[in-house]
């Protein structure tokens, strides 16, 4: 059966809130939809005296110009992001502007395909079939550490180093992109979010509105039941809807690059859909002199001790034998 021309590709909303306790709002966000699909875009900057809403914007407006003008793939994608930090990198080496950086996650529908990029702690969800599942992993130090097993979810969420971040656009002249990919199925909803969000509301809760409402009034209640818990930090929501019929293509994209170090892995969501793979593009950043020389150093310390050990036991006029 054919679709018919007025029902829509996708549907989505996106919404940014400062929140209850904080007067600036650093975040960002953007989606445009196309004949396929469309992009979506939320970040979330930081650095204070503005520097963070600075950069959450140049991220958003970067990764979607760039995005305009290309053919959707995942190198593109990659791409995108690298123009993105280039230019927050830059900006950030003015005085003022010292510790510029902002998460960002971005979606690409090209259906029946979905690409996705990810740096920082901002989230991407899939919702399917009653089913929410997270599609990308935190970059900061305490994900890293309920990864470990060394802090439960309950002790990161609380923890005094849960805003330290380990990976942001900004930071460096290059940057660690997490790359995902997905075959669509008809139904599926996405949802990307900033922390100010997933900090105060727990998975259920927001599977829960997705379920029950479209995508222009669960944006609005997922913003309204954070603020209610406190709203303690800037709220970003972005929710695309894929409809009943999805249209096929003749240019079918390959869903995975080959990656600076390695290949496509399985994400380990324990039942995640079909055909989700996900990679990190890691290039390889310049060596500092400490990074360069460090190894030779270690290894001339440890040189000098055994020289001086074995001196103070055979050097002259040390006895040989009882």
């Amino acid at each position: 059966m054919a679709r018919p021309e007025s029902a829509p590709v996708v549907l989505a909303a996106a919404q940014t809130d400062p929140g209850r306790k904080r007067d600036l709002n650093e975040d960002a966000v953007l989606y445009e939809l196309t004949p396929y699909g469309g992009i979506f875009v939320v970040a979330d900057g930081m650095g204070g005296h503005r520097t963070g809403e600075v950069a959450s914007r140049l991220a958003v407006d970067h990764i979607a110009a760039n995005l305009r003008q290309d053919l959707p793939s995942p190198q593109n994608l990659v791409k995108a992001f690298e123009a993105a930090n280039r230019e927050i990198y830059s900006a950030g080496q003015a005085p003022e502007s010292r510790g510029m950086g902002t998460t960002a996650t971005a979606l690409w529908l090209d259906l029946p395909y979905a690409i996705l990029g990810h740096v920082g702690d901002s989230r991407a969800y899939l919702y399917r079939k009653g089913e929410m599942l997270q599609l990308t992993n935190d970059h900061s130090w305490v994900a890293e550490r309920v990864r470990q097993g060394v802090l439960t979810e309950a002790e990161a969420r609380n923890h005094r180093w849960r805003n330290v971040i380990t990976n942001a656009l900004g930071s460096f002249p290059q940057v660690r992109v997490d790359l995902i990919g997905l075959k669509v199925e008809p139904g599926d909803l996405f949802l990307l979010c900033s922390d100010g969000l997933t900090s105060v509301l727990d998975d259920p809760v927001i599977a829960e509105v997705l379920r029950n409402y479209p995508p222009e009034q669960a944006v609005p209640r997922l913003i309204a039941l954070a603020n209610e818990w406190g709203g303690p930090d800037n709220i970003s929501v972005v929710v695309a809807a894929v409809g009943p019929h999805i249209p096929s293509q003749q240019r079918p994209y390959a869903l995975a690059v080959e990656a600076a170090r390695g290949g496509p892995v399985s994400l380990q969501l324990g039942q995640e859909p079909e055909g989700v793979t996900t990679q990190v593009i890691e290039p390889e950043r310049p060596k500092g002199f400490w990074q360069r020389w460090s190894t030779w150093l270690l290894l001339l310390l440890w040189g000098g001790l055994l020289a001086y050990v074995l001196y103070s036991q055979f050097g002259p006029g040390k006895p040989i034998g009882p």
